[in-house]
């Protein structure tokens, strides 16, 4: 399958319980053309794991910002308005937690977690596409 023309998209995801199936539903709409299947399965599931990661630590006040792109690839990042961790701390706690960022890990080519003025980015790639 051959990736579409370059894509960025950026959509704001109230921090709500129903915020990663509106994220997944976004991937789907955006990348379902653009991306093999199983690509888009992966970033569905990566996106939908990092909002909620979002929903829960990141507050309420703000919404979630959900920035796609392909140019080659996939890159994603999720940014919320919570202090977070490092990224190192972060990938400790979900160790010992939850499957999000252990998924994150085993699923992207890369990833990282990027801070600053109380908020928090977590972003992937994917060679996939």
């Amino acid at each position: 399958m051959t990736v579409g023309p370059y894509l960025r998209a950026i959509y704001r995801i109230e921090a709500r319980s129903d915020g990663p199936a509106q994220a997944r539903g976004i991937v789907s709409a955006e990348l379902a053309r653009r991306v093999p299947p199983e690509c888009l399965e992966d970033v569905k599931l990566l996106v939908s794991e990092l909002v909620s990661n979002g929903v829960r630590h990141g507050g309420a006040r703000e919404p979630i910002t959900l920035d796609l792109r392909v140019n080659g690839g996939v890159r994603c990042a999720v940014t919320d308005h919570g202090p977070g961790p490092a990224a190192d701390e972060l990938l400790t706690q979900s160790r010992q937690s939850g499957w999000g960022l252990k998924l994150v890990e085993r699923l992207a080519s890369s990833w990282g977690v990027v801070r600053s003025r109380g908020v928090t980015q977590v972003w992937f790639e994917t060679s996939s596409a």
